[in-house]
């Protein structure tokens, strides 16, 4: 690994070592192209702050596992889920080619709908979205006891209950298929320099290029890219971007219980609730462990577990009046109080797991106090964007684009949809150089594409 003295100017620098960021820096060296007139090959860094790729929210034990496609997550429109389901494939393939048994598992995913309008509802959605989703079925109490046994066992009989079943049930360990591109990116472009334990300082745009200062030196380059989760937008702003923008910074806790389910298993979205509910999942990284989660609580940290990132985050601009007029407004309009003081409870010592218990038992009735285990130092740290003009929230992940710039903050499911983001950043990319690359719709296609998954 090059110290950043040895060769500081680059094409593209990507900071940010997590999913994101090493999902463009494949597609980047994989897909884009020096054009005929321009045979030099493009010169690109990624800087991690960390000692190793996917330490913080894209590290198994920060977050759901999931490959998310829409047909299971009730808080999507068909619009969108149609939209994710793109990204998906492009996952999938790409996980499923390496034929590394740790990289992810596969099993079946569902939603379960408890009570009648919950499972009028995921009727309705199983009408609708199983013309676009051919692996998804709609089955009732008897198949469910005979896929999920223990979501059934102790249930009352005369509750109304069905599920809309998945058979594309990926879980994936998002910290190696982080390493997995990386190594690929290495692989097929030898002008890719990866840089740990660089943090950015500050980054500034100076005669026509972007100046990072860093603990490692000064880096310059013609774009740049943020996939920094929080600190993007941090970032961004310190380049007079999104300045209208703040953050809900949420963060999820998990439990953890004997071997209960044998693949993933959500509950049906409250409506007008922009978060999601907890779901139920074989752990990737230990299949006879079952989480629980995750909870959702704000909490004032950039990162979690870092208590001296609340310095970063009170520069943000939703620490002020303004943005605590915003905060109060959304909680208001979603009714959020009570879910978030819930949320809160279920962190405390001995109440929080017996609070939590009701919660899990309607996935599982015959859970037990005692099958529950809180999951100490794990969990990370959602950003959600706050739209300071408005006072409302902004979900989905959220990219800002500037003059040779991009800024990716992308909470769920950005982890889902990282080869589909890298491959919109890395043409967005090709714009700025203004025909020096051309992307290869061809070969992505080929590889990662939707044509790809048909011919399975």
């Amino acid at each position: 690994m090059k110290k950043a003295e040895e060769s500081k100017v680059f094409d593209v620098i990507i900071v940010g070592g997590g999913v994101t960021g090493t999902a463009l820096a494949y597609v980047l060296s994989a897909y884009v192209k020096s054009s005929a007139d321009h045979s030099t090959g493009k010169k690109i860094a990624l800087l991690e702050k960390n000692s190793g790729a996917a330490e913080v929210n894209s590290h198994p034990l920060n977050n759901a596992q999931t490959s998310h496609d829409g047909g299971t997550e009730t808080n999507y429109g068909l619009a969108h889920a149609l939209e994710v389901k793109v990204g998906a494939v492009a996952l999938r393939c790409y996980v499923e080619a390496r034929k590394d048994k740790g990289l992810f598992k596969k099993t079946h995913r569902m939603v379960l709908a408890v009570g009648a309008g919950e499972v009028k509802r995921v009727k309705n959605r199983f009408e609708k979205f199983s013309p676009y989703y051919e692996d998804i079925r709609l089955i009732g109490p008897e198949e469910l006891a005979t896929l999920e046994p223990m979501v059934m066992k102790g249930r009352n009989p005369d509750e109304p209950v069905c599920a809309m079943v998945s058979s594309e049930g990926y879980a994936v360990d998002y910290k190696k298929l982080s390493e997995s591109l990386l190594d690929d990116a290495k692989m097929v472009n030898k002008n890719l320099d990866v840089f740990f334990n660089v943090k950015v300082q500050s980054v500034r745009r100076e005669g026509g290029v972007y100046v990072l200062e860093t603990n490692d030196g000064v880096f310059v380059a013609e774009a740049i890219v943020f996939a920094a989760g929080s600190y993007s937008l941090l970032f961004a702003q310190e380049l007079g971007y999104g300045l209208n923008l703040g953050l809900l910074l949420v963060a999820g806790d998990f439990f953890s219980a004997p071997e209960l389910v044998n693949g993933k298993v959500y509950r049906v979205q409250v409506e007008g609730r922009p978060f999601a509910e907890i779901h139920a999942d074989p752990d990737v990284l230990n299949q006879r462990v079952t989480r629980f989660g995750p909870t959702t609580k704000p909490l004032p940290l950039m990162e979690r577990h870092h208590y001296e990132t609340f310095f970063d985050f009170i520069r943000l601009p939703i620490v002020s009046l303004r943005g605590a007029w915003c905060l109060a407004k959304i909680i208001c309009k979603n009714n959020l109080f009570g879910y978030v003081f819930r949320n809160m409870v279920y962190s405390l010592p001995v109440v929080g797991k017996f609070f939590f218990l009701r919660e899990a038992r309607v996935i599982i009735p015959t859970i037990r106090y005692a099958d529950l285990k809180i999951r100490k130092g794990v969990g990370g740290i959602r950003p959600q964007i706050v739209n300071l003009d408005t006072g409302e929230l902004e979900m989905g992940d959220k990219t800002i684009v500037g003059e040779n710039c991009i800024f990716n903050t992308t909470p769920s499911p950005g982890a889902s949809v990282c080869i589909r983001n890298g491959k919109r950043d890395a043409e967005q990319i090709v714009k700025f150089f203004r025909g020096k690359y051309y992307f290869d719709y061809e070969t992505f296609e080929k590889d990662l594409g939707t044509r790809k998954k048909e011919e399975k």
